[in-house]
């Protein structure tokens, strides 16, 4: 029987209560607006956090600090394991928003370098080092500047790019968005999908102006990333179509030949997760104190002390309420220490991968930069790991406090067993499917244990941030 003609119960009742709920996102987009604004703006007229006594329950400021770094940021990458990106369909104010003024915006063609798949990734590294330098973890006021710039540039998206055809456009969401961009690598993770009844055999297309704000080409979607889980492609008693599914968990990355894979995803796998450690150990490392000390006696040695100086504080933290100013020696050694940290293990990924698809070479028969890519995903589920530890550290450090330290470093150490795990099932599967050699996947299967322990060594790094590394 024809899939696209009938379907299963269970699936046809989740599309209609789907379907249902499409009709209050925006009215959720309101108010997560509203509620974004409200936690951003309202604590600055209340006191300054200034002592111990203080909590995120009996001051304004350390509570919004804690609902968005502790809260909103790390339950929005956890939210892809189970729905994809439906946070950015339903939830995010910042693409309702871009999309709302699209409708009354320009008619201009994103260009090129806008669209190219790596501008994501550089739009990620950009907001993550900046965000460190300006401290918007532990001061409000830093945060607000930070978003603020963010929204103006999505309703800037929204006006300059708007549809010919006042239909909804979101080139922030898929383009430019550095939270998007994460949990679009990630939902391939995911167990909630949006397919195509009748999937067509050709490369996953591009299409502006379409029923899909994210310029998918429906008929030949292939993969979940760039998809916002909007719902406006699901119509549950039409025939065809596509049609909302529940799948295994990293199914995509098992089988991601099938899925469209893209190389530039792989600067988030590589690059990402070394980003994202960095910029939660840096401030508690004895190797960033060290690093920081040997550049300020360098730049003292070649007299530049214009090192020594305070910078803007749209760039860097200055807060005069504590008497923390940011020098341009903290602004360089916090950006170098995260990107060289980040550089340096995304260089022994790619050369892992690089030994992983020279091991394909003779078993799959496609360019050496398709193998590659294909290999290189088999690193995804722990990446979301190391991520999910770094950019959620408010979380993290805050059930410390609640549950106790060592329980919560035996809880992170079960992750880090149980991710490990998983990551090297789907890998191993993954190679079983491409190797016809019984000592080729013996070999594959090494060079990605040996990239999985690496990554979880590397997780384990941000659990015990004092212990020497290297």
């Amino acid at each position: 029987m024809n899939y696209s003609v009938v379907k299963a119960k269970w699936q046809l009742k989740l599309e209609l209560r789907f379907f249902q709920l499409r009709k209050l996102f925006p009215a959720i987009q309101i108010l997560m607006l509203l509620s974004l604004v409200a936690l951003l703006v309202l604590p600055l007229f209340g006191p300054y956090p200034r002592f111990q006594w203080q909590t995120p329950w009996n001051n304004g400021q350390l509570f919004s600090e804690w609902v968005l770094w502790g809260f909103w940021y790390p339950g929005t990458l956890l939210s892809v394991l189970f729905v994809g990106r439906l946070w950015c369909g339903a939830l995010c104010p910042l693409g309702a928003l871009s999309e709302w003024v699209s409708r009354i915006g320009g008619r201009l063609n994103p260009p090129n370098w806008i669209k190219h798949p790596i501008a994501p990734a550089f739009s990620f590294l950009i907001v993550t080092v900046w965000a460190q330098t300006l401290d918007v973890r532990d001061d409000l006021r830093s945060a607000l500047l930070l978003f603020a710039i963010i929204f103006a540039l999505a309703v800037a998206c929204g006006l300059a790019f708007g549809s010919g055809r006042g239909v909804a456009r979101r080139v922030w969401c898929r383009h430019l968005c550095p939270i998007g961009s994460v949990l679009g690598v990630f939902s391939r993770i995911g167990v909630m999908s949006i397919d195509p009844a009748n999937k067509e055999k050709v490369e996953e297309g591009y299409r502006d102006h379409g029923l899909c704000p994210t310029s998918i080409e429906l008929r030949s979607k292939q993969s979940s990333r760039h998809c916002i889980k909007c719902a406006r492609c699901i119509k549950p008693n039409a025939r065809g179509g596509l049609s909302l599914t529940l799948r295994a968990p990293a199914s995509e990355i098992e089988y991601i030949d099938r899925h469209s894979p893209c190389s530039s995803e792989l600067a988030f796998i590589w690059f990402a997760p070394g980003l994202a450690i960095a910029g939660f150990i840096w401030s508690s490392s004895p190797l960033y104190a060290q690093f920081r000390q040997a550049l300020g006696e360098w730049a003292m040695n070649h007299q530049w002390m214009g090192m020594f100086s305070q910078g803007p504080a749209w760039l860097m933290n200055q807060n005069a309420a504590i008497d923390q100013h940011y020098l341009w020696l903290d602004f360089v050694s916090i950006s170098l220490f995260m990107l060289g940290f980040a550089a340096l293990m995304a260089l022994i990924l790619f050369a892992l991968s690089l030994a992983g698809a020279a091991l394909l070479k003779n078993d799959v028969r496609t360019s050496w930069i398709h193998r590659l890519t294909t290999f290189g995903y088999q690193f995804s589920p722990l990446a979301m790991l190391c991520i999910l530890l770094g950019l959620g550290s408010t979380l993290i450090s805050s059930l410390h406090q609640w549950i106790g330290h060592q329980v919560m470093v035996d809880i992170e150490l079960s992750f880090v067993v149980v991710a490990l795990t998983f990551n090297l099932l789907i890998a191993f599967r993954w190679v079983a499917k491409n190797h016809k050699s019984c000592w080729r996947r013996i070999l594959s299967s090494g060079v990605i244990t040996l990239g999985c322990f690496f990554i979880s060594t590397v997780t384990l790094w941000s659990i015990f941030p004092s212990y020497q590394l290297f």
